[in-house]
């Protein structure tokens, strides 16, 4: 580089020279010295006509500052340093780049956090509300959170107008209340044991995990006695007339559980699963049930949420899949908010045993269960390894297509 090569120089004046020099924030004023390396030219016309060799000192002269700085004409343009103490982010960490989030497990949280402006702050937001000041020094304020990932930010300004903001991520895993007073829980629980053809095996369990069924939900669960019906060994009349009656029973503020252990069947070349009522015969399928005649009693039924758990082969067709497995904490009363219509099936193509894996995972995760409100996408998850670790059979579980359902979840609510 050439020292007075033309795109070096910036002007050409006979004024005074302005120097603009930044100090260390700590600086209070008082003497200073500066000693300021330059080359000048002798002659500013020559300058203008770049007779560079006729007109510059060939060495640097030191341009020396000695003065008294004023603190008070010191322009403060250093914004505040804000250090998070509390929630533990390790120190301030940026949202975008933030590796580690905080779970929080109650409603609401202190924030507490270390500002200083050697010029004085003015102000200290959390979350855009003024913090408060412990006699420490520190700034704090209380965060009402909402159920999953919160971002708070923290917004500090000096008295010469220069702002920090630091922001962070918390998880709040605290459920909000789930407001039920104007709907209800019902069940229709359908156990078969007994067929009445020779040509169909009878069964053990069916009915005895249906009693096993109601006694939990009205025990642990806000599912009232009288608002329970189980259906032992119902003929394909006797379910039609369930369906119709609930139907007719129901509100759109109700809640609806339909279980049904007993024979199915699948007919692969038409892609098409039954229940086989307790009248049914291999002879003809005249009594048999569809699933989307069971389907169809879905749709008429006008409830905020219907769950359907079969232990018998329904058509994968009528589902909608999605996976239920996920770390990611969601708000149960805005799932609750939504209406749903979702299943939950074994995955069985063939006819049941007589002791269900699938029935006994349910039954076991129902009645062990120490939390409060409990999803059914999260029931299942719940079974499903120990479906798959102890059977051949796939468990499934989606959303009923074509029924109304909004994207929310049947939600079994503890007493």
């Amino acid at each position: 580089m050439h020292l007075y090569d033309k795109k070096y120089v910036f002007e050409y004046s006979n004024n005074k020279i302005e120097l603009v020099f930044f100090v260390n924030p700590e600086f209070a004023g008082g003497n200073v010295k500066l000693e300021v390396p330059i080359l000048y030219a002798k002659n500013i016309s020559k300058a203008q006509h770049q007779l560079w060799d006729d007109i510059t000192f060939r060495q640097p002269r030191k341009l020396i500052i000695d003065n008294f700085i004023d603190a008070s004409k010191i322009a403060d343009v250093s914004p505040p340093i804000i250090k998070i103490i509390s929630p533990n982010v390790r120190g301030v960490i940026p949202t975008d780049n933030q590796t580690e989030i905080p779970y929080i497990q109650n409603k609401s949280m202190e924030v507490i956090v270390d500002v200083w402006d050697n010029g004085g702050l003015s102000s200290v937001k959390i979350n855009e509300r003024p913090a408060s000041k412990y006699p420490n020094g520190k700034y704090f304020d209380f965060i009402t959170l909402f159920t999953g990932e919160n971002t708070i930010k923290i917004v500090a300004t000096d008295k010469s107008g220069n702002t920090s903001i630091e922001k962070f991520k918390v998880i709040c895993t605290y459920q909000y209340d789930i407001d039920v007073s104007k709907g209800k829980y019902y069940a229709l629980l359908i156990g078969i044991d007994d067929y009445l053809n020779d040509g169909i095996s009878d069964l053990k369990g069916p009915i005895e995990d249906a009693k096993k069924l109601k006694e939990i939900l009205n025990l642990q669960y806000t599912f009232d006695k009288e608002n329970i019906t189980v259906l032992e060994n119902p003929k394909r009349s006797d379910l039609i007339s369930s369906f119709e009656n609930i139907a007719e029973k129901i509100t759109e503020d109700d809640n609806l559980l339909i279980f049904y252990a007993g024979h199915g069947l699948w007919n692969e070349k038409i892609q098409t699963g039954y229940w086989l009522p307790s009248d049914a015969s291999y002879k003809s399928t005249s009594n048999w049930f569809r699933n989307s005649t069971v389907k169809d009693f879905i749709n008429s039924i006008k409830s905020k949420h219907t769950l359907l758990i079969s232990d018998a082969c329904f058509s994968g067709s009528i589902f909608r899949t999605r996976s239920v497995v996920g770390k990611n904490i969601t708000a149960y009363n805005k799932l609750y908010s939504l209406n749903s219509r979702k299943g939950m099936t074994s995955g069985t193509l063939k006819e049941v045993p007589d002791k269900s894996v699938f029935i006994e995972q349910l039954i076991i995760n129902l009645s062990q269960n120490n939390e409060k409100f409990l999803p059914s996408a999260k029931l299942f998850n719940n079974l499903r390894d120990a479906v798959l670790n102890n059977s051949p059979n796939v468990p499934q579980y989606g959303t009923i297509q074509g029924v109304g359902d909004n994207g929310g979840e049947f939600i079994f609510i503890k007493r």
